[in-house]
C-alpha cells in the first residue's frame, strides 16, 4: 500500500482541524486544552503506528483509536460539526488500505451509531443541529470514501500489471532461452542427419562400387584366361570389364560430388538440377525439373533422401533403361511432398526390385512415405511420397 504521502496528507488534515477546534473558542477550559493536547499527540502516535503496520492486517487498531479521539471532539466542542470531516479524512485511509469487507462495514456501522449519538448529545447540549451543515460533511465523508476506495482499486491494479509484467518477463526469458535450446537442438540434428547420410553413401559405395569392383576382377581373370584360347571371347570380356570401370567411375564422381554438396549446405533445388546437369554432362542424358510448392516446407533429412532417390532413379534409367530424356516433379503442399520421376527408357514385364530400387524404399518407408514403381513400354515411372505432418505404418491387413 502506498501511504506515505496520504497518510502525512491525513496527519497534517487532522492537526489542522485540531488546532482550529482550539482557536474556534475563545477561553479554552483546561479539560479542552489537555483533551487538544492528547488528541494531537495520538494522532501522530496512531499516525507512526498505520505507517508501520501498513503490510499486515493490524491497520483497523490506529484507525479505530482515530474513531475514539475524533468522538471525543464532539463532547468538548459540541458547537462546531468538524469531527464530520476528520472522519472524512478516517475514511480515506479505510476505504483505501482495508481489504476485508467486514472491516468496512464494521466501521461503516460504527461510525452511524457515533454519528447518531453524536447529534444526539450535541442537540441535548446545545439545543440545537444544524441540518445543512451536516448534510454537507456527511457528503464530504461520501466523497471520500468513494475516492479512498478508487485509489485501493488504482494500486491493486498497478500491483497486478507489475506482476504480470514479471511474469510476462520470466516467460519471455524461458521462451527465449527454449528458442535457443531449440536452435542448437536443430543444428544437432542436422548435423546428425548429414552425418547418417554420408554413413549411407559410404555404405553405398562399398555395397555397389566394391560389388562392381568385384565383378571387374572377375572377368579381367575370366579374359586372361580366355587370351589365348578364345581370343573373342576374351575381347568381349575386356569390354565388358571397360563398362564396369566406367560405371564404377561414375558412381565414385555421384557419390564424391554429394559428400562435398553435404560440406558445402545449398538449397534442395540447387541440389537437384547440379544433379542433372552432371548426369547430362556424364550420360547426355537430357531432363526436365519442375517444382510446385515451398520446398523450404521439406524437412532437411526428407531433402537427403529425395536426392537420393533422384539419382537412384535416373542411374537406372542410362543404365538399365538406355533412357534418353528424364522428368523429374516435385509437388509440395502443407501435409505432404511428391516426387515423380520417369523416363523414356526400355520397359519390361515385371518389376523385380533390386538393391537400388529396394534401398530407394527403404529410405521413403523411414519416413512413414510410400513409392510406386511402373515399367511400361514408355519407360519406368517412380514415384514417391511422404507425409510432411503425419507418418503412418501400416503392417498387416488388406
Amino acid at each position: 500500500m502506498k501511504l506515505t504521502f496520504l497518510s502525512s496528507l491525513r496527519l497534517v488534515m487532522f492537526m489542522m482541524i485540531s488546532y482550529i477546534y482550539y482557536s474556534s473558542v475563545g477561553t479554552h477550559t483546561t479539560a479542552q486544552l489537555i483533551f487538544v493536547t492528547i488528541a494531537g499527540i495520538g494522532f501522530i502516535l496512531n499516525h507512526l503506528l498505520l505507517t508501520s503496520t501498513r503490510e499486515n492486517t493490524y491497520y483497523p487498531l490506529p484507525l479505530a483509536l482515530d474513531f475514539i479521539l475524533i468522538t471525543g471532539f464532539v463532547f468538548f466542542y459540541p458547537d462546531s460539526a468538524l469531527y464530520l470531516i476528520l472522519f472524512g479524512v478516517n475514511a480515506v485511509t479505510l476505504f483505501l488500505v482495508a481489504e476485508d469487507k467486514r472491516v468496512l462495514w464494521g466501521f461503516s456501522i460504527a461510525f452511524f451509531i457515533i454519528w447518531g449519538g453524536s447529534m444526539y448529545y450535541i442537540y441535548g447540549a446545545t439545543g440545537t443541529i444544524s441540518i445543512m451543515e451536516n448534510t454537507i460533511n456527511f457528503s464530504f465523508i461520501v466523497f471520500e470514501a468513494v475516492v479512498g476506495r478508487l485509489i485501493h482499486k488504482l494500486l491493486r491494479a498497478r500491483a497486478k500489471i507489475e506482476t504480470q509484467y514479471g511474469e510476462l518477463q520470466d516467460t519471455h526469458t524461458a521462451l527465449t532461452s527454449a528458442h535457443e535450446q531449440l536452435h542448437h537442438y536443430s543444428r544437432q540434428v542436422e548435423e546428425l542427419t548429414q552425418v547418417r547420410e554420408r554413413n549411407r553413401i559410404s555404405g553405398e559405395i562399398h555395397d555397389t562400387v566394391g560389388h562392381k569392383m568385384t565383378a571387374l576382377l572377375v572377368q579381367l581373370q575370366v579374359a586372361k584366361e580366355l587370351m589365348d584360347s578364345r581370343p573373342e571371347t576374351s575381347k568381349q570380356k575386356i569390354q565388358l570389364c571397360e563398362d564396369l570401370a566406367r560405371e564404377t567411375l561414375q558412381e565414385i564422381r555421384l557419390s564424391v560430388r554429394t559428400l562435398k554438396d553435404h560440406d558445402q549446405p545449398q538449397s534442395f533445388v540447387t541440389t537437384v538440377r547440379k544433379l542433372l546437369e552432371d548426369y547430362q554432362v556424364m550420360t547426355g542424358l537430357a531432363s526436365t525439373f519442375s517444382v510446385k510448392g515451398d520446398v523450404a516446407h521439406i524437412p532437411i533429412s526428407i531433402q537427403l533422401d529425395l536426392t537420393r532417390v533422384i539419382q537412384e532413379s535416373i542411374t537406372n534409367a542410362v543404365r538399365h533403361g538406355q533412357a534418353k530424356i528424364c522428368s523429374v516433379r516435385l509437388d509440395v503442399s502443407d501435409s505432404r511432398v511428391e516426387i515423380t520421376i520417369q523416363d523414356d527408357g526400355k520397359g519390361t514385364g515385371e518389376i523385380n526390385p533390386g538393391f537400388g530400387l529396394k534401398h530407394m524404399r527403404d529410405r521413403i518407408h523411414e519416413h512413414g512415405g510410400t513409392t510406386v514403381f511402373e515399367s511400361t513400354k514408355e519407360g519406368f515411372f517412380v514415384k514417391a511420397s511422404v507425409p510432411l505432418q503425419e507418418m503412418k505404418w501400416q503392417m498387416g491387413g488388406s
